[in-house]
């Protein structure tokens, strides 16, 4: 059986047989079984006392480099060691040995060559010679000059930030310094990395370029190290923004291709400063720890394209254009064609896509958010190339005006907005030059659908890009003339707010007009109510059967609890009506209707009383400045706005006590303001107009 390596003390020369020039390899080299290799490296561990500092890492079957050890650990079932090639400057190796799975590399930066270690599924291992690219990222340019700022030490770290709650994967921008030891980074030795040079501000909005990257994918990318942690390791990935470029000097930032599931928390590293550089290069990294190559070009040579016209791609560089997306090689010349969205979203890293939010067809259309007034307020996700987010709404005539906006910053969504009528013909489209879209038109009475869905500019050749990855979130603001609005009480299909969206204005519905609506029977599992109506949910048709009346938001009827005893309500109601609230005590019965759960109802009121000593907004209803008071509380705390269809529409700010908020540029309605103090977060509502 070939040996993978050997074990020797003391600092190793490079074997006579590794001084001729090193040959592509065209084939593997078998090395044995990967679970045979636990065992010699556990016993040279024993013999050696521990002090084992070199070993001989076979690369050809008749070349073997000597290495220095400058880190290792074994167990049972695991081995483990890091350290560089002897005698050869930029060079480093790892091997991870675990049961019958073999990984690992020897990176040779000077020469440009790496190796890579792997086991097969019946656990036989291998090595062979591969390009340097499929290892690491190499190279990677600086973004540009950016001003120095505090250092994350001095600045207030925004701990609390989530893209997605609940994810199955995740991503931690990691601002405040971090000690790595055991890793293959610095070739496993400890590296004490500083904090990050971004203001609190800048970290927010690093936060929302790259949230906005990952909008396609089940990915939370957090700022909170207790949420990173409540993952799995081979579910996460940390990415640290520092000064500190030991693992790569005179580089942007690096990563292990591959890494995000390796299971031992490699972390991927940013050495840039300021928003675009942090940024761009941040999400450049977790796309090489999700397997992605370089996107460069064959004519002329280049490993990092920068792109043309406005856009540029992720995995190049992307610091000098507007648009930066994920690509599979559309431009012209392109030397890597991968599917960059196919790639992160397949099984080898456990994430996925994220769900669906609207139906992309007339008849799965949702309802557009419309309160009273007309006022239109709805926001959504375009996550697949070929997904489009379709919605209705009534008018017995008259001017309408709507308004489609992608993420208010670093968007990568073109949108493309289509009006039709009640039979499904185009009555408007709007797809101007940017990214924005609008649409007016004076309209008759009638049904009218609406679709938003990504779209691309000029040709991806040369001068710009596809749908492919035209991707991310979108808001709709603008009015309905001739609308009795429709926001009251929105029903969903499935808990925390997925699925279909239906917004029901007072009435009754039985089972043929929420049919009618698009909510099949007994599909009901979410419920947002409006202040100051209640929903009313009966078992059966014509409002007949058990009832129980919501009287504010219930993200999952499944799981509730009714006088100290569970009760479930998911996919439970047929028959509703939506009525002003005849509350006037949290737990009042009315004929056979109880509220549910009363217990919570009542502890909801309570703390609601709590807040209004506690919290002042003023003017409500408000124009433009919204002042906040809050008493018992710090000098400073977080505000953040979102609009009732629950998307963000003010990003996180860190305001004084007193200080004012700017609502200037939102449009007409409801909003919720949420302030975070401490572990607390207290919610307002506010009314803009």
């Amino acid at each position: 059986m070939k040996t993978l390596l050997k074990y020797t003390a003391g600092l190793l020369l490079l074997l006579g047989a590794c001084t001729q020039a090193f040959g592509q390899q065209q084939q593997p080299v078998p090395l044995g079984r990967a679970a045979g290799l636990i065992q010699e490296f556990t016993q040279a561990n024993a013999r050696q006392q521990q002090f084992v500092s070199g070993a001989q890492l076979r690369i050809s079957s008749s070349t073997t480099l000597n290495a220095k050890v400058n880190y290792r650990h074994s167990g049972p079932a695991e081995a483990f060691m890091a350290g560089e090639i002897a005698n050869t400057p930029g060079s480093s190796f790892f091997l991870r040995i675990r049961g019958q799975e073999l990984e690992g590399n020897i990176v040779l930066r000077q020469s440009q060559r790496a190796y890579q270690y792997y086991s097969d599924s019946t656990g036989n291992a291998y090595v062979k010679e591969v390009s340097i690219h499929e290892v690491l990222c190499i190279n990677y340019e600086e973004g540009p000059a950016a001003t120095p700022a505090a250092t994350a030490s001095a600045a207030a770290i925004p701990a609390d930030l989530q893209s997605y709650p609940g994810a199955n994967g995740c991503v931690l921008l990691d601002y405040d310094g971090q000690y790595v030891s055991g890793t293959p980074w610095n070739n496993g030795n400890p590296i004490d990395a500083a904090p990050a040079q971004l203001t609190e501000a800048q970290m927010v909005e690093v936060w929302e370029l790259v949230s906005e990257d990952f909008k396609p994918f089940h990915v939370n990318v957090t700022t909170s190290e207790a949420v990173f942690n409540s993952y799995p390791k081979n579910r996460r990935m940390r990415v640290i923004f520092t000064p500190t470029n030991t693992a790569a000097p005179g580089a942007g930032g690096v990563a292990y291709i591959g890494s995000f599931n390796w299971n031992d928390d490699t972390p991927c590293w940013v050495f840039n400063g300021g928003v675009k550089g942090a940024g761009d290069a941040a999400t450049h990294e977790v796309g090489h720890t999700f397997g992605l190559g370089h996107d460069g070009r064959t004519s002329p040579s280049e490993g990092y394209y920068q792109g043309h016209g406005s856009w540029a791609p992720i995995m190049g560089v992307g610091y000098y254009r507007p648009v930066v997306q994920w690509s599979k090689g559309e431009y012209a010349n392109a030397n890597n064609t991968e599917d960059d969205l196919a790639k992160i979203a397949s099984a080898t890293y456990g994430v996925g896509y994220r769900a669906d939010d609207y139906g992309n067809t007339i008849s799965a259309a949702a309802a557009l958010n419309v309160d009273v007034s007309g006022n239109v307020s709805t926001a959504g996700i375009i996550g697949r190339t070929a997904d489009v987010d379709m919605f209705r709404f009534n008018t017995t005539g008259g001017a309408t005006t709507l308004n489609f906006s992608p993420a208010l910053r670093h968007p990568d969504l073109d949108i493309l907005a289509t009006l039709y009528n009640s039979s499904g013909g185009v009555v408007a489209t709007s797809n101007p030059s940017g990214l924005n879209a609008g649409i007016s038109a004076n309209l008759s009475a009638g049904t009218y659908y609406v679709s938003v869905t990504g779209t691309g500019a000029g040709n991806p050749a040369t001068d710009g890009y596809s749908n492919y990855a035209s991707l991310g979130a979108y808001t709709i603001s603008g009015s309905i003339g001739g609308s009795s609005g429709s926001g009251v009480v929105t029903v969903y299909k499935d808990c925390n707010y997925g699925g279909y969206a239906v917004s029901l204005s007072p009435g009754s519905y039985n089972m043929s007009d929420l049919n009618a609506l698009g909510v099949p029977n007994d599909d009901i599992s979410a419920l947002r109510v409006q202040s100051g109506y209640e929903v009313i949910l009966y078992q059966d048709i014509n409002f007949g059967g058990n009832a129980y009346v919501f009287r504010s938001d219930f993200s999952c009827l499944a799981n509730l609890s009714l006088n100290g005893q569970p009760l479930d309500l998911n996919d439970w109601a047929t028959s509703l009506v939506v009525q002003p609230s005849t509350a006037i005590a949290p737990a009042t019965l009315t004929k056979a209707v109880t509220d549910v759960p009363a217990g919570k109802l009542a502890a909801a009121q309570a703390d609601d009383k709590e807040q209004e000593v506690k919290v002042v907004l003023s003017p409500n209803p408000v124009r433009d400045q919204l002042y906040i008071k809050v008493s018992q509380a710090p000098d400073q705390y977080y505000v953040r706005i979102y609009n009732m269809n629950g998307a963000e529409v003010r990003l996180a700010q860190r305001v004084s006590n007193g200080q004012p908020v700017s609502l200037s540029t939102l449009p007409t309605g409801m909003y919720l303001v949420k302030i975070y103090l401490g572990d607390e977060v207290i919610t307002r509502k506010v009314i803009k107009h």
